[in-house]
């Protein structure tokens, strides 16, 4: 059986942020149990999918939500249903998201103990008040505590910084990135986007992000590879060795399991979307099915590995795909006579590019 990535989403956190849109709840540990259990359920259906084999991991991800609400406790019971039901000898990366306010340091030990690999740090912004905008839980003091003591400890550091936040400005950037370099060996780097049915959308639905994003996504792109972080995804930099290989299973069209509410899984050609709701996923209600046609698979595989500066194969690419491609500015791609990749310039307007060609 070929090894996949394994997806699990903690739906909980300590309190909402005021930009987030993604599904999460507030902590309670009679849920997080029944959490345990449903999960616990969907990974018994892939092992009798498979016929009682357990499933070889080339990646793990534990996201959220903010995993580490989970108590240790918590924690050797998600670790021992990963173990029963998938094989983890092939694996290369295990991560778990965490969030300064909760991550401790017997987080961090338990992480070590059990094979993990990485941790992705929510710092979001080294600047207080930048913080306080965002609703954030911890402030910058806290911040640079964990990434020091995740540095310490061996593991591999990945931090998500946020651009775009009202008020922000240039200064304020360089600063929350040069002090990351310090510490992480993956970045991560996003434009701040307000949902109409969030706290920060309601308050600042007329706020011109896509104005002020372009210089901030553009600086990024000039000062991270000056401190030997190469930009390898759209939104991700690292040093050569250090990408994330989980993301890259996503943006290859690799096979991933994801387990939990509102999770997407992609399996042999099949898309699997999981009920959105914690509700509906402890009831069991079953996941909605999507599967790709070849035409659309080749379509998608074409925008996700334009994702990522390794491009796509010209081989792999539709006719018509490539002569859209074709008639675009010639100095958003790198053309080589095998591959097609996205430039500096080409990163910075992918969406107007994707647009183009989904539609065809």
């Amino acid at each position: 059986m070929k090894s996949k990535g394994l997806y699990i989403h903690v739906p909980f956190c300590e309190a909402k942020c005021g930009y987030c849109s993604f599904y999460s709840v507030r902590k309670n540990d009679a849920v997080i149990f029944s959490w345990l259990e449903a999960v616990e359920r969907e990974a018994e259906r892939y092992y009798s999918y498979y016929e009682g084999i357990k499933i070889p991991l080339k990646t793990l991800y534990i996201g959220g939500g903010t995993p580490t609400v989970l108590t240790l406790d918590q924690w050797q019971k998600l670790v021992t249903i990963i173990n029963k039901y998938f094989d983890l000898s092939e694996l290369i990366e295990a991560t778990s998201e965490a969030n300064p306010n909760s991550l401790t340091p017997e987080h961090i030990k338990f992480f070590r103990d059990n094979n993990f690999t990485r941790i992705s740090l929510g710092i979001q912004s080294l600047n207080d008040k930048e913080l306080s905008i965002l609703g954030r839980l911890h402030d910058s003091r806290a911040a640079l505590n964990s990434m020091g003591l995740v540095k310490n400890s061996g593991l591999n550091l990945s931090c998500d910084l946020i651009f775009a936040i009202p008020g922000q400005n240039l200064r304020t950037w360089d600063k929350s990135l040069r002090s990351v370099t310090d510490y992480a060996d993956h970045i991560s780097c996003y434009q701040l986007t307000l949902e109409p049915d969030t706290p920060m959308g309601r308050k600042y639905g007329d706020y011109d992000l896509n104005y002020d994003g372009y210089k901030f996504y553009r600086y990024a792109q000039y000062i991270l590879p000056k401190n030997g972080f190469i930009q390898y995804e759209i939104s991700n930099f690292a040093p050569s060795g250090y990408e994330c290989q989980h993301n890259l299973s996503y943006w290859n069209h690799s096979d991933v399991i994801a387990l939990g509410p509102s999770a997407v899984s992609y399996v042999d050609g099949i898309r699997y979307f999981n009920p959105r709701t914690l509700s509906g996923y402890i009831s069991g209600a079953g996941a909605e099915r999507e599967e790709l046609t070849p035409r659309e698979r080749m379509t998608e595989l074409a925008i996700l590995s334009l994702r990522t500066k390794f491009g796509i194969l010209r081989a792999d690419l539709l006719p018509e795909i490539e002569n859209a491609i074709m008639q675009m500015p010639p100095d958003l791609f790198i053309i080589t006579p095998e591959r097609i990749s996205l430039s500096k310039r080409g990163m910075r307007l992918g969406n107007s590019i994707w647009s183009e060609l989904i539609g065809l």
